[in-house]
């Protein structure tokens, strides 16, 4: 096939331009995303009870729904936060699960419960998590100049009728996700004396503003043969409107507005999101599941500066941008392929003494590229950070098929075969160890799609990526470099001043040569350098930290505050604006989000009014480490009941494949009721638990008001009347809504603000007998501590601890058992990292199994694959140990690195195999063979080895986003190849002398 080929080199030429015209094309249509569009198995139900607490909402609504939910089918787990006026249920579902049929199936579990609710509630919101709901930057807008509450009130209206549809018209957003917004509402503030005067009470307004707001139905009038229809329409629709109602009181008209003051003003605020030192309304930009990150940038840049142009007097900016991170990894890619194409050029100069190969190189990287993004495309994939990584790794391997092509034809010219026939031989006889050797880095990669949940999703677009990358790099080194190089050999590009150059490659096959006679001979060094790499290799596996992820240190870090107080929303802000001023960094971004939250996408539970999240981002790791110091000592000094940490800010890669769940935690739970233990109860757990657990619990103080019933017998108050006057001077007396053209506008009877010792000691309710009774005498004011949070599973409540690392699982489950008054459950990212781990050897092995099914088809041999899986072992041993001496962990990306280096690795030994088996058949000893064997494959061998060290090098050394995630794979690849090289060079040759020799015995 080949001499067919070489011999219709434009027949060849215009098949490729073909291809490399439709891969052009699919370029500019893939859709490119920071992950792959994978269901994330889980559903969020947000339950919203204003003023009700946790303890009411738990037991009412929550436990009933919690035992309804449980029987949605592939239900793995259930987890539930309750806390005053709101809760949140997380449905964790087997991987695999339909999520669209989950999220169905929850929605009529939830219609079907709601009877046995409330009546008061809003039926709960049912939120489908996705990849591609995770918002890809946050969007702010902020006046500029001073904030006044009226301005900022015009700008929440304008924002959330002007700035998000433009925002959502762009066709790559599918969702602007607003928070901060200030809410208006208009106040009814009664003159208490003139009403006391005219002996009329707060009702008589209420019933007066409602009788002037109706509006009834269309009436179908019939008027002989013609038919009207007549609508009675009343409403309010102005502050003046209201103003403007009229009252007859004791035959004598009065308008509202000489009863009471009305104002318009926000409601009370829940919630604020602040850019650095000003109040802000945020937009969560999230994209189309189709859509390409870099044209959602553009376009969104483009309205932006439109925006800016438009309104003057607006700021926009933006963070936590994660376009970023694509950005960087095409960045990573583009160098890697630069530098490696670099790299192997001068490599194969030094190596191959012309410039022909290497330009051959330097045209079949982008065609092999290419062409893998077109199949990408037609399989329906995107270009996201896995396929990219996917790729990089690959970039790598299409150069070491190019190199042992070139090399093995460059061989047979200097054999004397004609040029023709050098091409033919050369590139048919590296055929079948070419394809085993992409087989077997495929083999290696696919049975990690074995691995459970996300992790193993993510593993399978990393190897369709690979595998897609090796086979067009395949066919490219086959079918297209030998055409190329036919047509260029004619051009006669030798340079001789390069054989001055070359002269040390002769010094190297002499090199060669010593360290053969070395290692050969004296077999000791070699066993015992092989036997300290599988002794390092099981050393570090056993005692090396174990992440998910590698801890990337970043300029940027999140702040997580509760002041642990019962302090407002503005009072959090404030409080925040003075521990965040007068730091010694100056050049800073800080982004605040404070209280509750208005998102529509929100799958975490809010914070509470005391607590806030605050984003902050510097120029160097220096300066965030500084912060991070300032900021720790102001909160200790200042609020040493505040509970705060630190931790990175996640990108959307963390978020998905992370965990949010502490190492191990033990969940304590009351033995003999639904609830959990009482806030009494906490000492005696403390006491039980000593320093085996930390308490991770929250408490509140909160103000009950008890009714004085007798009391409210005994003066004849009307019990509505009471509550609706209690709810007038708390802010809390809705009386209808002001129906603007665009909303409905809540009218609240209250009155002024004041301290609620000085309300309860200045108000006074009318009875039955038209006589006025101080509010104090029928109600009694009580303190005491509560939970913030309710937390609860499919078990029940519990209360969580953080176990301490050292305390063994057992000796806490003997302290409750022995308490008779407490269960305990575990739970915890142990557990996972401990089934992945579980999963990983059962995912080796059949890597193992399928590596030497595959060579043993090849070498038609059962003992020559075990030479070459001998070396797996000790070239993990060389990689553990250069990670351990960087300080890294064994994670995601430290596996992937061994897969990598072990397929390189393995690759050269294929080869070195091959050839050894090809002279034995031409008629040479074993031992011949082998030096002659190992003479042929030196330079392929350093080539391949060079390349891929030299152009992973950068990545130790380089900052970005996607260099530090590549960080511990380069370390890796690069420490088992230092080593791996030594092992194929000697190890190999040296087993198969003494394996050939038991063979022929």
């Amino acid at each position: 096939m080949v001499k067919f080929l070489i011999k219709r080199p434009i027949a060849v030429f215009m098949a490729t331009f073909a291809f490399i015209l439709l891969g052009v094309v699919a370029t500019s249509r893939v859709p490119t995303s920071l992950l792959p569009n994978i269901n994330i198995p889980e559903v969020t139900v947000y339950v919203s009870y204003p003023n009700q607490t946790a303890r009411e909402i738990e037991t009412n609504v929550i436990r009933p729904l919690r035992n309804q939910l449980l029987q949605v089918a592939h239900l793995k787990d259930i987890e539930s936060e309750t806390r005053d006026g709101q809760a949140l249920i997380k449905l964790i579902f087997d991987y695999g699960t339909n999520t669209d049929y989950a999220f169905i199936e929850t929605n009529e579990k939830v219609d079907g419960i709601l009877n046995n609710l409330p009546r008061d509630l809003d039926r709960p919101k049912v939120i489908k998590a996705s990849a591609s709901d995770i918002p890809i930057l946050n969007l702010t807008v902020s006046l500029k100049g001073e904030y006044e509450e009226n301005k900022f009130l015009e700008l929440s209206n304008f924002s959330e009728t002007v700035l998000k549809k433009r925002i959502e018209q762009l066709p790559d957003i599918a969702l602007a996700d607003m928070s901060g917004q200030s809410k208006a509402e208009i106040i009814v503030l009664p003159n208490k004396e003139k009403l006391i005067s005219l002996n009329i009470s707060n009702n008589d307004l209420v019933q007066a503003i409602k009788d002037n707001n109706f509006e009834f139905g269309n009436l179908l009038v019939q008027n002989g043969i013609y038919q009207y229809h007549f609508k009675f329409a009343n409403p309010l629709r102005t502050k003046k409107d209201i103003e403007n109602i009229y009252l007859n009181i004791h035959n004598h008209l009065f308008q509202l507005k000489d009863l009471a003051k009305i104002e318009f003003t926000s409601q009370l605020e829940r919630g604020l999101v602040y850019n650095n030192d000003k109040r802000a309304i945020v937009f969560s930009i999230v994209k189309q599941a189709d859509a390409q990150v870099n044209s959602l940038k553009n376009s969104l840049s483009t309205l932006l500066v439109d925006l800016k142009k438009d309104y003057r007097e607006l700021e926009f900016n933006n963070n936590q941008d994660q376009t970023k991170l694509l950005k960087l990894s095409l960045d990573n890619l583009k160098q890697s392929l630069l530098l490696g194409s670099v790299l192997a050029i001068l490599i194969m100069f030094f190596f191959l003494k012309d410039i022909k190969s290497p330009l051959i190189i330097a045209i079949s990287i982008p065609i092999s590229l290419i062409i893998s993004i077109l199949l990408i495309y037609l399989f329906g994939m995107s270009i996201n950070i896995i396929s990219l990584s996917g790729l990089i790794l690959g970039v790598g391997m299409m150069i070491d098929n190019s190199i042992i092509v070139i090399d093995n034809i460059i061989k047979k010219i200097e054999d004397s075969n004609s040029l023709t026939e050098a091409i033919s031989k050369g590139t048919n006889e590296i055929i079948t160890p070419l394809i085993t050797s992409v087989l077997t880095t495929v083999s290696v990669f696919f049975p990690l799609v074995f691995i459970s949940g996300i992790t193993g999703a993510l593993f399978l677009d990393q190897a369709l990526a690979v595998s897609i990358g090796l086979g067009v790099s395949l066919l490219v080194s086959i079918l297209i470099i030998p055409v190329i190089y036919k047509q260029l050999h004619n051009k006669k590009w030798r340079i001789d001043k390069w054989y001055t150059a070359t002269s040390k490659i002769q010094q190297i096959e002499d090199w060669y040569e010593k360290g053969y006679k070395i290692f050969f001979y004296k077999k000791g060094i070699t066993f015992g350098i092989s036997v300290l790499g599988v002794l390092l290799s099981v050393l570090f596996f056993t005692t090396m930290k174990y992440e998910k992820l590698p801890n990337l240190k970043k300029s940027e870090t999140i702040l997580n505050i509760d002041f642990n107080d019962n302090i407002t929303v503005n009072e959090n802000q404030r409080r925040l604006s003075f521990l965040l001023k007068d730091l010694s960094v100056k050049n800073k971004q800080v982004f605040s989000k404070i209280g509750e939250q208005q998102f529509l996408l929100q799958q975490e539970q809010s914070k509470s009014f005391a607590e806030s999240t605050v984003y902050i981002k510097t120029n160097t790791l220096s300066e965030i480490n500084k912060i991070k110091k300032e900021l720790d000592k102001k909160i200790t000094a200042l609020y040493p009941n505040c509970i705060y940490t630190f931790e990175n800010s996640k990108n959307a890669f963390e978020q998905i494949f992370g965990s949010n769940k502490n190492i191990l935690t033990a969940q304590i739970s009351a033995r003999n009721s639904l609830e959990i233990p009482g806030v009494n109860k906490l000492v005696e757990i403390d006491r039980l638990l000593k320093n085996k657990a930390q308490s991770t619990i929250s408490l509140k103080q909160t103000a009950s008001i008890h009714l004085l019933y007798e009391n409210i017998l005994l003066y004849n108050v009307s019990y509505t009347k009471l509550i609706n006057e209690l709810k007038t001077a708390f802010n809390q007396n809705q009386i209808d809504h002001l129906k603007t053209a665009r909303k409905f506008i809540p009218i609240k009877l209250k009155y002024e603000i004041k301290e609620i010792n000085s309300i309860i000691k200045n108000l006074f309710i009318k009875n039955e007998k038209d006589k006025y009774i101080p509010v104090k005498n029928l109600i009694q004011l009580q303190s005491k501590s509560n939970y913030k949070s309710i937390f609860s599973n499919r078990y029940g409540e519990f209360l969580p601890y953080d176990v301490n690392p050292n305390t063994k699982v057992s000796q806490i489950n003997k302290i409750i058992s022995n308490s008779n008054n407490y269960n305990v459950r575990f739970t915890g990212s142990m557990y996972a990292l401990k089934k992945m781990n579980t999963e990983l050897v059962y995912v080796i092995i059949i890597s193992i199994l399928l590596l030497y099914f595959i060579m043993a088809a090849q070498f038609e041999s059962l003992w020559q694959p075990i030479i070459i899986l001998l070396e797996i072992p000790i070239d993990i041993g060389g990689a553990l140990l250069l990670l351990w001496l960087f300080g890294g962990t064994i994670n995601v990306m430290t596996i992937i690195g061994i897969v990598v280096m072990s397929g390189i690795i393995i690759n050269d030994s294929i080869l070195k195999l091959h050839t050894i088996n090809q002279l034995r058949n031409e008629g040479l000893s074993v031992l011949d063979a082998i030096k002659k064997g190992g003479k042929l494959r030196l330079k392929a061998i350093l080539m391949t080895s060079l390349t891929t060290i030299l152009a992973l090098l950068p990545f130790l050394f380089i900052g970005g986003m996607g260099a530090k995630l590549q960080k511990p794979l380069a370390i890796v690849v690069i420490g088992g190849l230092f080593l791996g090289t030594f092992i194929s060079l000697y190890f190999i040759p040296l087993m198969y002398a003494l394996l050939s020799k038991k063979e022929s015995q």
